[in-house]
């Protein structure tokens, strides 16, 4: 691991530090069924904005979980679990502590859209009603952001390019879309963004450009 930033952290742990930056009362006193929703609201959050990985058996490492194992994926008993859509069931779910904290840089400056916190909760912070924007006009805003993200990096450059992704993960016709939207908007939290690097913030581009044109074709 990467020292302290590469530490890997359960999932649950996260969601409890998580939840003590996002709610706006963290302090309160909630019953077990309560705390354990939030719990659950807080991972999914995280799940949309982080990458998060499972123990693999067969070599004792961390496997991380793609997008398209996590798209649609909920929480389960206080974050201890993740439900898959296909219905499989992971147990054992952490994630990195340097993208814990990307994630909930994220989170605070997008608001969790669309995500709702159950009755009696007091509600998360919310970005407005969701209104979905043709995939088209979407992929032309991508386009634009990419086309101004020439190295070498501006600070206006990258704060434009975190704007366009909050407004596609606000506007995304489904999930999938707005969990890569969110996951760029993370990446280009990190240090190196302002950096010429392969991966990155270029790998999360590719990723988004690729689902709105799927989108945009029907697919």
């Amino acid at each position: 691991m990467d020292g302290i930033a590469g530490q890997h952290l359960a999932l649950s742990v996260a969601a409890h530090l998580a939840r003590t930056q996002l709610m706006p009362d963290p302090a309160r006193v909630y019953d077990s069924q309560q705390l354990g929703e939030m719990l659950n609201v807080v991972a999914v959050a995280l799940a949309r904005t982080a990458p998060l990985y499972v123990l693999d058996p067969a070599n004792d490492q961390p496997r991380q979980l793609t997008s398209e194992e996590l798209e649609g994926a909920t929480a389960r008993r206080a974050a201890t679990h993740l439900v898959l859509k296909n219905g499989r069931t992971l147990s054992g779910i952490s994630i990195r502590r340097a993208d814990l904290r990307q994630a909930i840089a994220v989170l605070k400056a997008s608001g969790l859209p669309e995500m709702v916190s159950p009755a009696p909760m007091p509600a998360l912070p919310r970005a407005g009603p969701k209104i979905e924007v043709d995939p088209r006009t979407l992929l032309e805003r991508l386009a634009q952001v990419e086309h101004s993200l020439t190295p070498p990096l501006l600070p206006a450059q990258v704060e434009r390019a975190k704007s366009e992704a909050l407004f596609i993960a606000r506007h995304a016709p489904h999930g999938r879309v707005a969990n890569l939207a969110m996951q760029l908007m993370s990446a280009l939290h990190e240090p190196r963004a302002a950096e010429d690097v392969p991966g990155g913030y270029r790998l999360s581009l590719a990723r988004l450009r690729n689902a709105l044109q799927e989108t945009a074709a029907g697919g």
